[in-house]
């Protein structure tokens, strides 16, 4: 959607309620960008050196406006008329670069010929002579002269030329302003107060979620008044980069996720903490939010919502009851996972997994969010995973209106599935070229067509026919299952009978099953040959959220998959028939690191490492990548991968899983290693080290979740689709929660000009 870019925005406090304190209009210290209508408009000084610098004196522009700036004959003087530099025809600023001006130094070599002294100025003139811009100082500044994002001049922390300015904090600001109430559903707000006896201006000072490149500051004019409290919601205008746009394209608030606040030094001041469920009273998130007991201080806990007031927590008044938190059996296979690509094999936005089997052997397909780019790999019994010929630097998916433009950002891809046609589906949550916008679409690619880029054949886009999220809490996977293991076992909820798959005479032999990422939500899609897609069905994994999904055809069940919002726990769904699957909640394996992983794939039976095998070839059980200590595919497992966003090495991991009858999920009795009913070592009920023992699959009743068979604490087994509810909502005190952080490219290429002129960020 198109964003604002005039500074003179006003920060809404929406529809919060009257009793939001609202920002009022803001103040800059030039004109708006382009408000003269002259070609240059745009441009504005943003930093100054008048003492010291190398090779001496500098003065750093920026275009701050939409649409590159010509800055042919603008003239730039210091405090005297006679003191001129007029740039040459042809210099063009793009939107966002910076531009900068060297004194000529000795040997002739820079832009202007006057130096910058004490009690001096920089004045910026258009060609036809209207005053553009100005700065002046009195004595020398200590670092450089720099504008903040408050549109105020004053000391750099340090200079940074070509680049952002930097600045310490504001005394008084870092130590009085302070994070109070945060809502993640129905709405997205965030609140702030002011524990200080004076107005704070907090203009530059900047929110983000748990990813770094999620971030939202607030512009100038922005003052919070002594004791009160402000409300920042989904359409709040502020700063994402350097232009401007609304509180919702930058961050959208997750059911496992948390805020922090940073000065505009960069500094972290403030932060909620981690959670792993939106936070409900009675099962109504529209209920609750999490707060702090006392004006900024104290951990975040229950509360009822209160924006832009003194906050009410639930725990003060006994009005809520936290939800319990998730139940977990401890992994159903060994517990040692190890790191597959110990050099680099990957870029750094690693997601989606899956598995195919070919005439050629397994592969396992892996695709990168940052750049739509995905690979094929061939596997082994062992878990080893090696780049098919051809397949190293992988190939790039490409949307069908960016076929004749290679420079296009692409799909922000999430998932991977191979379905039974030949073709690999992506599922993407967003266009790279516009993040703050919700399109969630599944692509079609051939992954035969020569790369390096492939242009999808067909695209649905289930935007409309899915819960309506923040554009960055979308699709997250996608998993084809083919009909012959979905008829009569997945309710349709459009009959309200068993799937059929002739109801669908359009859709192929197989649904695609996606996660939406906000919420643990789980949907099956029937993909049409005509383009069009219908909603078959949804599934409740009882996870606050779902991050990948696979189906396993060894056990016959849909696995999804959470991130480290919730400590890597997976959930096991095997379809029964009725509006309530058979739910078994898992903890990662010990063994595998709990990092952002996205992407998860289980091995087909033909790579089942048999005891038989082991026997013929013993070194196969006892090594992995020619000698590197395998620990965890052994004699009667088979592989398991998860795959890590935001890192370089080590973002795909193998585990394993069992595949004896009573090592599989939902089976055994004897409280052992996997499961159990007695309250074992490793198999016990609630609070002991296995966590919840799973029922034999003999004594499960044909609807799961018959209290009068299950034992009331198997909670997370056989769940209804109430209780499943309750679980996603899980909230419990959350202190010092550890902040996610992704691994993200952002740095700013720079380039020179004929005339010598530096213009940086184009």
């Amino acid at each position: 959607m198109p964003r604002p870019h005039r500074p003179l925005a006003v920060l809404a406090a929406g529809a919060i309620g009257a009793s939001c304190l609202a920002l009022g209009p803001l103040t800059a210290a030039v004109a708006a960008p382009g408000d003269s209508g002259d070609p240059a408009a745009g441009i504005r000084i943003t930093e100054v050196e008048s003492s010291g610098g190398v090779p001496g004196d500098w003065i750093e522009l920026e275009n701050a406006g939409a649409a590159p700036a010509d800055l042919s004959g603008v003239v730039v003087k210091d405090s005297d008329d006679g003191h001129a530099f007029v740039f040459p025809a042809g210099t063009v600023v793009s939107p966002g670069a910076f531009l900068v001006l060297d004194e000529l130094d000795a040997a002739g070599v820079g832009d202007f010929d006057f130096g910058l002294g004490k009690d001096d100025a920089v004045r910026l003139f258009s060609a036809a002579g209207e005053l553009l811009d100005s700065v002046s100082w009195g004595p020398h500044a200590t670092t450089t002269l720099g504008l903040t994002a408050a549109g105020e001049w004053r000391d750099t922390r340090e200079a940074t030329k070509g680049a952002p300015n930097v600045f310490d904090a504001l005394p008084g600001a870092a130590a009085a302003l302070r994070l109070s109430e945060v809502d993640s559903q129905p709405a997205d707000w965030v609140e702030l107060v002011n524990t200080g006896a004076e107005p704070l201006d907090i203009a530059g000072y900047e929110l983000r979620d748990n990813s770094d490149d999620h971030s939202w500051r607030f512009p100038a004019g922005s003052v919070i008044a002594a004791g009160e409290y402000l409300v920042v919601d989904e359409n709040s205008v502020g700063l994402i980069g350097e232009a401007t746009g609304l509180f919702r394209e930058a961050i959208g608030i997750g059911s496992a996720d948390q805020i922090r606040l940073f000065d505009p030094a960069g500094a972290l001041i403030d932060d909620t903490g981690a959670w792993s469920g939106h936070a409900m009273i009675d099962g109504d998130a529209a209920k609750a939010t999490l707060a702090r007991c006392q004006p900024g201080t104290g951990p975040f806990v229950l509360a009822h919502p209160t924006p832009g007031a003194a906050n009410q927590c639930a725990t003060d008044d006994g009005g809520g009851v936290e939800q319990p938190p998730l139940l977990t059996s401890v992994w159903p296979g060994p517990a040692a996972a190890t790191a597959v690509d110990t050099t680099q094999m990957f870029l750094e936005d690693s997601s989606g997994l899956d598995t195919e089997v070919t005439a050629e052997g397994v592969v396992l397909w892996a695709v990168d969010n940052g750049e739509g780019r995905f690979w094929k790999l061939d596997v082994a019994a062992d878990g080893t995973a090696t780049f098919a010929d051809g397949w190293a630097a992988g190939k790039r998916a490409r949307f069908a209106k960016d076929a004749g433009n290679p420079g296009a950002a692409g799909p922000d891809t999430e998932g991977i599935t191979a379905a039974n046609d030949g073709f690999v589906y992506l599922a993407s949550e967003r266009d790279n070229s516009a993040k703050g916008v919700n399109f969630n679409v599944v692509l079609q690619i051939d992954p035969t067509a020569p790369g390096p880029d492939v242009v999808a054949s067909t695209e649905w886009d289930l935007t409309a026919l899915l819960p309506q999220v923040s554009a960055n809490l979308g699709i997250e996977a996608v998993e084809w299952v083919a009909d012959a293991d979905l008829a009569g076992k997945l309710v349709d909820a459009n009959t309200g009978a068993g799937y059929d798959p002739a109801a669908y005479p359009l859709h192929g032999d197989g649904l695609f099953f996606v996660a939406v990422e906000d919420g643990g939500q789980v949907f099956a899609f029937a993909l049409n040959s005509d383009g069009t897609a219908q909603r078959v069905a949804e599934v409740k994994p009882g996870l606050p959220g779902v991050m990948a999904l696979d189906y396993d055809t060894v056990l016959g069940g849909l696995w999804a998959v959470c991130d480290d919002g919730c400590d890597g726990a997976s959930a096991f769904i095997t379809l029964n028939g009725t509006e309530s699957p058979e739910v078994t909640h898992y903890a990662r394996p010990e063994g595998l690191p709990n990092t952002n992983n996205e992407g998860f794939a289980t091995a087909p039976a033909e790579l089942t490492a048999t005891a038989a095998q082991a026997a013929a070839d013993p070194g196969a059980a006892a090594t992995v990548g020619g000698g590197a200590a395998r620990a965890a595919v052994t004699p009667d497992t088979r592989p398991a991968w998860w795959f890590t966003d935001g890192v370089q090495t080590a973002a795909l991991h193998v585990g394993a899983l069992n595949v004896a009858a009573a090592e599989i999920p939902g089976g055994g009795t004897d409280g052992g290693t996997d499961g159990g009913t007695d309250g074992g070592t490793d198999g016990g009920v609630g609070g002991e080290p296995g966590g919840v023992a799973v029922p034999d699959p003999a004594t499960r009743p044909a609807a799961a979740g018959d209290p009068s068979t299950a034992p009331a604490a198997l909670a997370m087994t056989g769940a209804s689709a109430e209780g499943l509810g309750m679980l996603a909502a899980a909230v419990l005190t959350l202190v010092g929660g550890a902040a996610i952080v992704f691994g993200r490219r952002g740095a700013r290429a720079s380039a020179a000009d004929t005339s010598r002129i530096h213009v940086v960020g184009e």
